[in-house]
């Protein structure tokens, strides 16, 4: 089953323009969206950290591929993408690698994928494996889709669950800062991270930032919920030049 690609603007953020943004931060340790408002507001995705996309807009399952190309056109370093969703589909990162004029070959042979079907492999990757594959391959950037989907499972108690769930954050946090990782994780569905097995309160508290998507009519809702500040993209503005112009028929399922 392959993702749908949504359709909002690629706009390039100037470096100047983030370090206005966030000026403790030097832009060189920085990954951008590629969308003007959200890189804005957030300042880009910081190494050390932990942040959370939830929502229900498409942009949070269109961020892993533009993260992915980001990654290797600013750094020429890798991606580490855990799927724990069914979602990653190499072919979308191949089709916005072409957007940006990159040769989609090299940026594919960066983006090192591995996928979690139940949520002990969940574990044992992040646990086992992780340290190891970024020893080896020294990435930049770390991504794990649909991250809290996988401790709803109903063949597991809420106890292991949620057991599970803090040990993989604490792992996750301690590499982060190891090795200076940028480290997203989403979660996209018509609610927010549920509340069901105290998920969204063992995540929320962990992260170090949460940026809310929400999708309403044609424009998409950003709130940090961390730092209260939000802001919204207009999908309709005239003039704008929309991921939609570049697709082909085919391209979405």
């Amino acid at each position: 089953m392959q993702p749908h690609l949504s359709t909002y603007p690629l706009h390039p953020i100037s470096p100047s323009t983030l370090q206005k943004t966030t000026a403790a931060w030097k832009p060189e340790l920085i990954i951008t969206s590629g969308i003007t408002e959200l890189d804005r507001l957030l300042g880009g995705y910081k190494p050390g950290q932990l942040t959370l996309l939830d929502g229900n807009s498409s942009l949070i399952t269109q961020m892993p591929y533009r993260l992915c190309v980001n990654t290797y056109q600013t750094f020429h370093s890798p991606t580490v993408y855990i799927d724990g969703g069914m979602a990653a589909n190499p072919y979308h990162i191949a089709h916005y690698a072409r957007l940006r004029e990159l040769n989609q070959h090299h940026v594919l042979s960066q983006v090192h994928i591995s996928r979690a079907f139940t949520v002990y492999q969940l574990a044992t990757l992040i646990q086992d494996r992780l340290e190891t594959l970024i020893q080896k391959q020294h990435p930049r950037t770390l991504l794990i889709g649909m991250f809290p989907a996988l401790y709803l499972d109903p063949d597991i108690t809420s106890h292991e669950a949620q057991t599970l769930l803090k040990h993989n954050l604490d792992q996750l946090t301690q590499l982060a800062r190891r090795h200076n990782l940028i480290t997203i994780l989403t979660h996209r569905d018509r609610t927010l991270v549920p509340m069901q097995r105290n998920l969204r309160k063992i995540i929320y508290t962990t992260m170090h930032e949460i940026v809310r998507l929400q999708q309403a009519n044609h424009d998409v809702h950003i709130n940090l919920v961390k730092q209260h500040r939000a802001t919204t993209i207009r999908s309709t503005q005239p003039g704008q030049r929309c991921l939609e112009d570049y697709i082909r028929p085919h391209a979405t399922a």
